[in-house]
């Protein structure tokens, strides 16, 4: 039993280790990196969401692409068009996002699995069009330029460094957030719901309402990556919003764990970094169905080797070195 009370002391390390490392990282490195680094944070926003919504709940979304999208275009529209400051257009393209992802939940009170999934991806397919159709507000299929994050006087850091140190910090409170709400109270309904919604309703969860707020908080939560991305990314295209965004983000959900939080930034890594590898090793004519094609790969191996994703992997590895201590056994989900 003391070995196994080691893990939760290890876990505590790590995330210390990796909060040290995200912080000196920028001072060390240029500024093209630290743009890398911007995506990845505000990508595992978007992993994150994912992880509450079809990891803790048990919904399935194919179409999340789309809520970061919606993020990332609204902040656009009130900084370019309605002359917003960005931290005020970045609150408010959350909260437009979280209406999205209670307008998108409905149908989640009547359908789960795979017919949920498919509903979510007619709405990631259908947004491309419907920005390039409404050309006067978000810039048609040339996309919108955004204006430059400046890093407050009195602070010594470039532009970069400070726009990354603001989505690091904006993702250690999601993170925290999320972590703690699903150690208490609400994370045993979440698990209930997900795993005997019908057993869940007769015992008094309120069942419908949760499913509402999860999937208007996991949209949120993917629209404030969105907006932050923008910011970072300094324009939106509605190419950058196609349902094989959605994909990618699913894909790296189950990849990095779909029920762990660590999970969420193994994931981004692996959607932000695996097209550049690839790119670099095939060349960019050829690196977009290569891609999929290491996408497809990955997921089959992680889903026969690692069930609870990559992130779940180290648990049980560490598990299995301590003396005395058992495997962590796999966690039931349902798709």
């Amino acid at each position: 039993m003391r070995a196994l009370a080691t893990l939760p002391r290890a876990r505590t390390l790590a995330w210390a280790v990796v909060a040290v490392v995200a912080v000196v990282v920028p001072y060390v490195v240029d500024d093209y990196q630290v743009f890398q680094l911007a995506r990845l944070t505000t990508t595992a926003m978007a992993v994150a969401s994912l992880v509450l919504l079809t990891g803790w709940s048990g919904q399935v979304s194919a179409g999340h692409g789309a809520f970061f999208g919606v993020g990332a275009y609204a902040t656009a529209i009130l900084i370019v068009k309605a002359g917003l400051p960005w931290p005020l257009a970045v609150v408010l393209a959350t909260l437009i996002s979280f209406l999205a992802g209670l307008l998108t939940g409905l149908p989640a009170l009547r359908i789960r699995g795979i017919s949920l999934a498919l509903i979510t991806l007619v709405l990631a397919v259908l947004l491309p069009p419907l920005i390039v159709r409404f050309e006067d507000l978000t810039g048609g299929s040339t996309g919108m330029p955004l204006p430059t994050v400046r890093t407050p006087a009195g602070i010594q850091l470039s532009g970069a460094q400070f726009l990354y140190l603001v989505t690091l910090a904006v993702l250690a409170a999601v993170l925290a957030l999320l972590a703690a709400v699903c150690r208490g109270r609400t994370g045993r309904a979440l698990a209930a719901l997900r795993d005997q919604p019908v057993m869940a309703a007769t015992a008094g969860v309120p069942t419908a309402r949760l499913s509402l707020l999860v999937f208007g908080a996991s949209g949120a939560i993917a629209g404030l990556g969105g907006a932050l991305n923008a910011l970072a990314i300094q324009s939106v295209v509605a190419d950058s919003y196609t349902f094989t965004v959605s994909l990618a983000l699913l894909t790296g959900a189950v990849v990095g764990g779909i029920r762990s939080w660590a999970g969420a930034l193994i994931g981004a890594v692996f959607v932000v970094y695996l097209p550049q590898i690839v790119s670099d090793s095939v060349g960019d004519s050829l690196s977009g169905n290569w891609t999929q094609v290491v996408y497809a790969v990955l997921l089959l191996i992680v889903l026969y080797s690692a069930p609870q994703g990559l992130a779940g992997l180290g648990t049980r590895l560490a598990a299995f070195r301590i003396p005395g201590a058992r495997p962590i056994p796999t966690p039931r989900t349902q798709s």
